[in-house]
């Protein structure tokens, strides 16, 4: 695999170079560029954002459920980005792993959140295409709107189960419908009302805003679709539910049969 950039001014380098594929690699680049961007703006979109922290609590929720002893089990976070869901879950007691394909977030990310109080690491690393050494590591798996982005979503499940002990849990999220600024507005001012709406557009903008600049193959998951990829990988659904801003993500809670291994 090759790796992204470690930091902006590479990143900037990449883009201004190239050779005989210079439209790919200036795309790439690009796209680089972007998700640094976001990446380092989220966090301040979301920190203290109501909806994002209800979120937050329904996955530490399921993160308990899955792995009652926190002190013994270990937890993987995939393209964890600055490491914020990663860092909340190791302060209830885990030993978590953090991963991203772009190197400058997991920088950020090591800074950040830096405590020899917490077994918290990160590592530069897509998980699709450079799974961690050796099968059966994580007791538990949580991966944050990966599916309807990366190129590879087959293999990013495939990775993922591999990587779970037998028995072992795993919490999806993707969304179901485009962040689209009118549309979610509209869904939340109905079922929340016009103060929660208004609310919601300090994540809607940025993000609606991002979603534009990406040059990404974007695929909006029905519940029945959600299903058939996560079983399709060889997990077994606990739960599937609606979450977060009226519904614009599906989450589920999913775990390795004891028998379901390779």
């Amino acid at each position: 695999m090759t790796r992204p950039p470690a930091g902006p001014e590479a990143l900037t380098r990449e883009l201004l170079t190239g050779s005989g594929a210079r439209h790919a690699s200036v795309r790439t680049a690009t796209e680089r560029l972007i998700a640094v961007g976001y990446g380092l703006t989220y966090d301040a979109v979301v920190s203290g954002f109501p909806p994002y922290e209800r979120l937050l609590e329904e996955i530490t929720t399921l993160v308990a459920r899955s792995a009652p002893a926190a002190v013994t089990s270990s937890v993987l976070d995939v393209s964890c980005g600055t490491g914020t869901v990663a860092a909340r879950i190791a302060a209830l007691g885990y030993r978590v792993t953090g991963m991203d394909a772009v190197g400058h977030l997991v920088d950020v990310a090591r800074r950040r959140w830096a405590d020899p109080g917490r077994a918290l690491t990160f590592e530069h690393r897509d998980i699709a295409y450079e799974p961690p050494p050796g099968d059966g590591t994580f007791d538990t798996i949580v991966s944050m709107h990966t599916l309807y982005w990366h190129p590879r979503p087959e293999a990013l499940l495939a990775a993922c189960r591999r990587a779970l002990k037998p028995g072992g849990h795993a919490i999806f999220l993707t969304y179901g419908r485009p962040a689209r600024v009118r549309d979610t507005f509209g869904a939340i001012r109905a079922r929340y009302g016009t103060v929660e709406a208004l609310r919601a557009l300090r994540w809607l903008l940025p993000t609606a805003l991002f979603e534009t600049l990406r040059h990404v193959d974007r695929r909006y998951l029905s519940e029945d679709d959600f299903r058939a990829a996560v079983t399709g990988a060889g997990f077994e659904i606990l739960e599937v539910r609606e979450t977060f801003l009226g519904g614009i993500s599906r989450l589920a809670w999913t775990r390795v049969p004891l028998s379901v291994r390779g």
